[in-house]
C-alpha cells in the first residue's frame, strides 16, 4: 500500500513549509503570553493579599493587647469609679509590670500607652531605646478636638529611616469609663514579616504555575504531535492523489508510446538486416540507425521509469545475502562498465549478512545509483575511470555504499537532487534518484549522499537489518 511505512521523515513527505506554520507560531506566542499574564496576576493577588494580611496582623495585635490589658485592669483593686483618676493608674506597678511584659513578649510593639477622653495620659510603657517617641504623643493623642483614623504612620525619632503605626483601641471599663490604648507597631518587623510571608507564597505560586506550565506543554506537545500527524495524512493523500494521476496518465502514455516503438524497433532492424555489411556507402546509414535504436531504447527507459513511480509499490519481502544481491547488480551492469572503460570494483562486506527486502526493488535502486555513477564518470578519461560499490553493516543498519570518482556533486544541483525530473545530465529522464529513494523509504531505510574529499560522490544506503 502506497507510503504506509511511518517511518518515514515528515520532511520528506511534504515539501516546502507546512501551511499551518505561521499560526502555530501565533499559538504558541499566545500560550506563553497567556501564561505569563496569569502568573502575573496570580503574583499581585498573592501580594495584596499578604498585604491585607499584615495590616489584618497589625489591627489583631492592637485588639488582642488592648482586651488583655482591659482584663489585667479591671482584676487589680481599681476597679472602681476611681480608675479615671491618673494617680491611680499610674501608682498601679502591677498593671506596669503587666504591660512591660506584653512589649518584651511582642517584638513588633514599640510602646503601649493609655489615655482618657480628656486627653491625659495615664500609663506609659515602651522599649528601652524608643524613649524619644513619646514626643510625638502629643500628635497621636485622641480628643475630642483632635479626631484622627484608627491607624497613622510615624515617622521614628529615634531613626528617621524607619516609620512606625501608631493604632489605637478603645475600650469600655465598668460600662462607664472609656479608656484609649494606643500601640506603636514597628513597620520594619512588620515589613520583615511581609517578606517572609511573600517567600513562602511565590514559592508555592511558582510550584503551582510549574505544575501548571508542565501540563499545558504536555497538553501542547500532543497538540504539536497532533498537527504534524494531520499534516503527514493530508500529505499522504495529496500524494496518493497525484501518484494515482500519475499512474492513470503513465499507463496511457506508456502503452501509446510503447506500442509505435516496438514497431519502429522492429522495422529498424529490418532495414539493418537488408544493409549490406562490406558496403563502404552503407556505414553512414548504419551509424544513424545505430543512433536512432538507442534513442528508441531511451524512450522506452522513459516511459518505464514514469509508469515505475507513478505506481503504488508493492513489496514481497524475503530474506537474501547482501553478497547474492550486489553480485546480481554487478552481474547486470559489468558489461556495460568494461565497454565504457569503467573500473568496477566490489566490496561485500560480511559474508553471510541476511537482510530482508524485496530482492527485485532493491536491486533497482542499487543500480539507478550505478547508472548514475557511469554517468558521472563519464568525463574522466578511460582508464581512469572508477565506481566502487561497498557493503558493510553499522549499529544493526545494512549499509550499502557506491562510490565513484567523477567531479561530484554541484552545490546549485544539491537542493534538487532528488526532486522528480530534476536532472543535470542532457538527455537525462531525472526519476532514477527519486525512484531508489522512493524504494528505500519503503523498506523503512533512508539514502544519503556526500561529496568526497579526493573527488566524486558517494550515496549511501540504509537499512535496518
Amino acid at each position: 500500500m502506497l507510503m504506509k511505512n511511518k517511518s518515514i521523515p515528515l520532511a520528506q513527505i511534504v515539501k516546502g513549509r507546512p501551511i499551518f506554520r505561521r499560526h502555530l507560531y501565533i499559538s504558541s506566542a499566545l500560550f506563553v503570553a497567556i501564561i505569563l499574564v496569569t502568573t502575573l496576576i496570580l503574583i499581585q493577588l498573592a501580594l495584596d493579599a499578604i498585604k491585607d494580611r499584615v495590616n489584618s496582623e497589625m489591627s489583631r495585635i492592637a485588639e488582642l493587647n488592648a482586651q488583655k490589658i482591659s482584663e489585667r485592669i479591671q482584676s487589680t483593686k481599681h476597679r472602681t469609679s476611681a480608675i479615671d483618676g491618673t494617680a491611680e493608674l499610674q501608682d498601679d506597678y502591677e498593671v506596669k509590670a503587666y504591660v512591660d511584659g506584653l512589649i518584651a513578649d511582642q517584638e513588633e510593639i514599640l510602646y503601649i500607652f493609655v489615655q482618657n477622653l480628656r486627653g491625659d495620659i495615664l500609663l506609659t510603657s515602651m522599649r528601652r531605646g524608643v524613649e524619644l517617641e513619646q514626643n510625638n504623643f502629643s500628635k497621636i493623642l485622641l480628643s475630642p478636638a483632635n479626631p484622627r483614623p484608627q491607624k497613622i504612620r510615624m515617622v521614628s525619632l529615634v531613626n528617621p529611616k524607619n516609620e512606625y503605626f501608631d493604632l489605637i483601641e478603645q475600650r469600655l471599663l465598668n460600662e462607664q469609663t472609656q479608656l484609649i490604648f494606643h500601640f506603636g507597631i514597628d513597620n520594619s518587623v512588620m515589613e520583615k514579616r511581609y517578606v517572609e510571608y511573600r517567600s513562602v507564597i511565590l514559592k508555592r505560586i511558582v510550584l503551582a504555575a510549574s505544575a501548571v506550565v508542565a501540563i499545558l506543554s504536555l497538553a501542547l506537545l500532543y497538540i504539536l504531535w497532533l498537527l504534524r500527524r494531520a499534516q503527514v495524512i493530508e500529505a499522504e493523500a495529496h500524494m496518493a492523489d497525484r501518484l494515482a494521476y500519475l499512474g492513470t496518465l503513465a499507463s496511457g502514455l506508456a502503452h501509446e508510446i510503447r506500442n509505435p516503438l516496438s514497431a519502429i524497433n522492429l522495422n529498424l532492424q529490418m532495414l539493418e538486416e537488408d544493409l549490406d555489411p562490406n558496403d563502404g556507402k552503407t556505414s553512414e546509414l548504419a551509424d544513424l540507425l545505430k543512433g536512432t535504436k538507442q534513442e528508441i531504447k531511451r524512450l522506452e527507459r522513459l516511459a518505464s521509469n514514469f509508469l515505475f513511480y507513478a505506481k503504488p509499490v508493492g513489496m514481497e519481502r524475503q530474506e537474501t545475502t547482501i553478497a547474492e544481491l550486489l553480485d546480481d547488480v554487478v552481474r547486470l551492469v559489468s558489461k556495460e562498465c568494461e565497454r565504457l572503460g569503467i573500473r568496477l570494483s566490489l566490496e561485500k562486506g560480511p559474508e553471510f549478512t541476511v537482510v530482508k527486502v524485496d530482492r527485485d526493488l532493491m536491486k533497482q535502486a542499487i543500480l539507478n545509483l550505478i547508472v548514475n555513477a557511469q554517468e558521472a564518470v563519464a568525463s574522466k578519461a578511460e582508464g581512469d575511470r572508477h565506481i566502487c560499490v561497498q557493503a558493510s553493516v553499522d549499529n544493526h543498519e545494512v549499509v550499502i555504499q557506491v562510490r565513484d570518482n567523477g567531479p561530484g556533486i554541484r552545490l546549485e544541483d544539491s537542493k534538487s537532487l532528488f526532486k522528480l525530473f530534476h536532472s543535470s545530465k542532457r538527455g537525462g529522464t531525472g526519476l532514477g534518484l527519486p525512484i531508489s529513494q522512493r524504494i528505500v523509504e519503503a523498506h523503512g531505510g533512508k539514502i544519503e549522499w556526500k561529496n568526497l574529499e579526493q573527488g566524486g560522490a558517494e550515496f549511501t544506503i540504509r537499512i535496518q537489518q
